[in-house]
C-alpha cells in the first residue's frame, strides 16, 4: 500500500509545500478550535486534537488540499469558570482568519475550507466578513454534525443527546485519536438536560455543569470514536453541498 502524501503544513518544509501547490494541492483546510476545559477526564486541547484529525481526514478525502495549523485558542468565555481555559475576543479570532487566508493566498492557495471543532467559535465564524469571498467555503451549521454523531452512536445502542461538550461522542472520539490523554478512571456523568449555545454563552458552563461535562460519557469506547469520526468527516464533506437536520449546537 502506497504511503499517503503529507497533508499538514506544519510537518512540511517550504520546498515540499511549494511542490504540492505546483502539483495542484491549492485548497487549504482551516479548523478553528479551542484551549478549554473538557471535564475531569479530557484534556484542555481536546478540540484542537479532534479538529486536527478531522482536518487531515478532509484533506485526504478531497485530494487537492493541505491542512493549515489549527487555530487556537478560540472564543471560550463560557468555560472560564474552570482553570486552564484560554479565550480570545471575537475580533482577535476574526483577524486571525483574515491573516490565514491572506497569507496562504500569497503562496498560491486558491480555495479555503473552514470549519470549527468548538461551538463557541460559531458566532465569530458566522459573522466573519471574509466568508463572503468567492474562494472561501465555511461549514458552520452544527445541526448535520450533531445528527451524524447521534446516528453513529445509535449503532452502539446509545440514545439521547449527542454532539455536546465532553460527552459520549467527544470522549469516544478522543479514545480513538489520543487515548493516552483520556482519564477514563475520572469520567463521570454530567448535565443531562438540553441547552442551547446562547444559554451557555450567557450563563457559563459551570452554572449548568459543575464538572464541565454534558451527558454521560462513562460508556465511551474507541470503537464508538472511530464511528463518530468517520460520520463527522463524511458529514463535513457532505456539507460542501448544503443540507439540514435537527439538533442542538455543539458546545
Amino acid at each position: 500500500m502506497a504511503e499517503q502524501p503529507e497533508v499538514f503544513l506544519e510537518r512540511m518544509t517550504w520546498p515540499e509545500i511549494e511542490a504540492a501547490i505546483a502539483a495542484g494541492r491549492t485548497r487549504a483546510v482551516v479548523c478553528l478550535a479551542a484551549v478549554e476545559q473538557h471535564g475531569p477526564h479530557l484534556p484542555e486541547g481536546t478540540d484542537a486534537w479532534l479538529g486536527q484529525e478531522l482536518a487531515g481526514r478532509l484533506a485526504r478525502a478531497l485530494g487537492d488540499a493541505l491542512v493549515a495549523p489549527v487555530i487556537r485558542p478560540g472564543c471560550s468565555e463560557h468555560h472560564l469558570g474552570f482553570p486552564g481555559t484560554i479565550t480570545v475576543p471575537v475580533e482577535v479570532l476574526v483577524a486571525l482568519l483574515d491573516a490565514y487566508v491572506d497569507s496562504l493566498s500569497r503562496h498560491g492557495f486558491e480555495r479555503f475550507l473552514l470549519f470549527t471543532s468548538h461551538g463557541g467559535n460559531l458566532p465569530a465564524l458566522t459573522n466573519w466578513p471574509g466568508r463572503r469571498r468567492p474562494q472561501v467555503s465555511v461549514l458552520d451549521d452544527p445541526r448535520p454534525v450533531v445528527g451524524a454523531i447521534r446516528q453513529a452512536l445509535s449503532g452502539f445502542g446509545a440514545a439521547g443527546p449527542a454532539g455536546r461538550h465532553a460527552d459520549l461522542g467527544e470522549t469516544a472520539a478522543m479514545l480513538a485519536t489520543r487515548p493516552e490523554l483520556v482519564r477514563m478512571e475520572r469520567v463521570t456523568a454530567g448535565f443531562q438536560g438540553e441547552v442551547g449555545l446562547g444559554e451557555l454563552l450567557a450563563n457559563g458552563t459551570r452554572a449548568l455543569s459543575p464538572s464541565g461535562t454534558f451527558g454521560d460519557p462513562t460508556s465511551a469506547t474507541a470503537a464508538m470514536g472511530a464511528a463518530v469520526l468517520a460520520a463527522w468527516t463524511q458529514c463535513l464533506l457532505d456539507s460542501l453541498h448544503p443540507g439540514a437536520s435537527d439538533g442542538p449546537p455543539l458546545a
